[in-house]
């Protein structure tokens, strides 16, 4: 008798247990997606974004096509610039330029090396972009210690 008044007890704080995740879990959820659609509507041209794809682009123009539904014509490429279009939900993210810009440094103090660089390759690895990298390197050795 006292085994199945357990038995009972246990099973509703399992199942009360289970209702309270999936009531957390909706609502981030529901904070994920509402944030993505503010991000949506930040979208501006100029701004750098991210696909699903993976490629990289440059909004050069937003359009509503019918209510609800809008493009967006990316301009892809420096060298040979190529223009897509494609429907706004296909957007990831905002690329953070400033980002790439320390991974670039990066990149360049790590094929260079920030203490062998000739009198030529210092032009092209300035002091800001050592200082960049060094910061980055130890951040990311901080994150990688938690």
């Amino acid at each position: 008798m006292v085994s199945n008044i357990v038995s009972y007890i246990l099973i509703g704080v399992l199942l009360l247990g289970m209702v309270v995740l999936m009531l957390v879990q909706g609502r981030r959820q529901k904070k994920a997606q509402e944030d993505y659609m503010s991000m949506l509507d930040t979208l501006r041209p100029g701004v750098k974004v991210k696909m699903a794809s993976g490629l990289l682009g440059r909004i050069k123009e937003i359009r509503e096509e019918a209510p609800g539904f809008k493009t967006i014509t990316l301009h892809i490429g420096e060298k040979n610039p190529v223009e897509m279009t494609f429907v706004i939900e296909a957007v990831q993210g905002i690329v953070n330029e400033e980002a790439i810009n320390k991974i670039n440094a990066e990149k360049a103090i790590a094929s260079v090396g920030a203490e062998k660089a000739t009198e030529d390759n210092k032009s092209e690895v300035s002091a800001t972009d050592v200082k960049l990298a060094k910061a980055a390197s130890k951040k990311q050795t901080v994150n990688k210690n938690k």
